[in-house]
Formats: C-alpha cells, sequence, structure tokens
C-alpha cells in the first residue's frame, strides 16, 4: 500500500516525494493518506473526544491536585506550598519515573504480560517508582558535560536537572527532618497558665527567662523556616517549565 517511502528526508524532500506518490501511485496515495486524512481520522477524533472527555472527568482529573497533606484544616499558605511541591514530587516519582521504566529493559525484559496488554493495568496497581525518575535526572544533569558531542549536550535541560533535583531532596528528605525547637517549661509561682501576665510575677526568675529564651529562639527558627519555605518555593517557580515527559 505504501510508496516505499525512504527512512528519513529532509521537509524538502518530504514534499517532493509526496509529490511524486500522487503523481505516480494516485490510488495508493489515496488510500494511505487522503482517505486516511479526510475520512479515517475525523471519526477518530471524534470518538477521542468523547473518550477524552469521560477519561478527564473520572481517572485522568488533571484539573484537580493532590495537595499530599492528610485530612485536616488548613490555611492558603501551607496549601499553596505543599500543593506546588506535591507536584514536583508527583512528577519525579511518576511521571518521569514511569518514561524511563518505559524506555527501559526493566520493562522490556520484567514486565508481566498484564502490565504489558491490559490497558488498565495502571489503574488498580499504581506506579511509583522514586529511584527512576531520580536516575533520570541525575543522568540530565550530566548534559553539559564538555566532553560530550554537540549534538548530545543540552546546557538548559542539565540546569534544571540539577535544581530539580536539589527541590526534591530539600522537599523529601531536609524539610522533613526539621527539629523544632523546645519550649522550656516554667514555675508558674501559684497564679495559673496566665499569671505571668501579673504585675506580682516575677520575670526574673531563672525558669521563666530560660522559657522566655526558647520561645524567642522558637520564633526566631520560624521565621527562618518560613524564609527558606518562600525562598524554595520561588525557584520551583523558576523551573515549572522543566517539568513535562
Amino acid at each position: 500500500m505504501r510508496y516505499d517511502p525512504p527512512g528519513s528526508m529532509t521537509s524538502k524532500g518530504w514534499r517532493l516525494f509526496n509529490k511524486e506518490y500522487q503523481e505516480q501511485a494516485p490510488i495508493r496515495y489515496w488510500f494511505a493518506h487522503t482517505f486516511r486524512y479526510s475520512v479515517l481520522m475525523p471519526v477518530k477524533w471524534k470518538y477521542e473526544k468523547i473518550h477524552d472527555w469521560i477519561r478527564y472527568r473520572t481517572y485522568d482529573k488533571y484539573h484537580v491536585i493532590d495537595t499530599g497533606l492528610t485530612p485536616s484544616y488548613y490555611d492558603p499558605c501551607t496549601q499553596i506550598l505543599h500543593v506546588n511541591f506535591n507536584i514536583l514530587k508527583e512528577f519525579v516519582e511518576v511521571e518521569q519515573a514511569w518514561s524511563k521504566y518505559l524506555w527501559s529493559g526493566e520493562y522490556k525484559e520484567k514486565a508481566s504480560w498484564f502490565e504489558k496488554h491490559m490497558p488498565f493495568y495502571r489503574r488498580f496497581v499504581h506506579f511509583r517508582r522514586p529511584d527512576l525518575g531520580i536516575e533520570h535526572f541525575k543522568w540530565a544533569a550530566t548534559l553539559d558535560d564538555p566532553n560530550l558531542p554537540p549534538h548530545e549536550r543540552c546546557e538548559h535541560q542539565a540546569i534544571a536537572a540539577r535544581e530539580i533535583l536539589i527541590l526534591y531532596k530539600w522537599w523529601i528528605e531536609d524539610r522533613p527532618a526539621r527539629k523544632e525547637i523546645e519550649h522550656v517549661p516554667y514555675n508558674e509561682q501559684g497564679m495559673g497558665m496566665l499569671g505571668c501576665f501579673d504585675d506580682d510575677f516575677d520575670r526574673d526568675a531563672e525558669d521563666y527567662k530560660a522559657h522566655v529564651a526558647s520561645m524567642d529562639a522558637a520564633s526566631d527558627q520560624e521565621e527562618e523556616w518560613n524564609r527558606e519555605d518562600e525562598e524554595m518555593l520561588i525557584r520551583l517557580m523558576k523551573v515549572r517549565r522543566s517539568l513535562w515527559t
């Protein structure tokens, strides 16, 4: 049915080839090209729209973003931080990892028949491979190596990959490892929990001064963490256009 096209050609070469194909084998050209794009493809696109309407409202809800937070109340500033970094986490551990998995020898050699041939397999067995996502970005981070041939180098991809690895590690390892400064307890001097606000409360007591110092240190720590959160969130926004496969 085909007119024996070559494996590759320039844009001009393909235009000349299609012109010759249409002139020398008009019937085959009509079935292989005209019929396909004027009859088959419009029908396919019509049913794809129906499929997509169902898909994007049931199991692929790209417009609904998971914050990664456990059920509770969270103020908007917490939601903004967590939802954006959870998008990064899902991108590294699922989307990019899945892309690498599909092109790896592991998929070709170890994937089960069900995984390869059942369209809805992954709807029931969810895929998550942080190791593959990290492995991809470690490789991409080397693409600005001057020892690579020019056609294999990609400096902006390497820079983005290194930044993605830094942000991912900070969110997964560094930030959860934060340790809050403990508040030092103090003797209420028989005046109750709010007695420290009374005029006759001894604010020069050593245990109370230690308590105040620990509260001040905790406040400074919280402010420092907030600044770090904002800095990392801004850095994430700067690489958001590199989050695609």
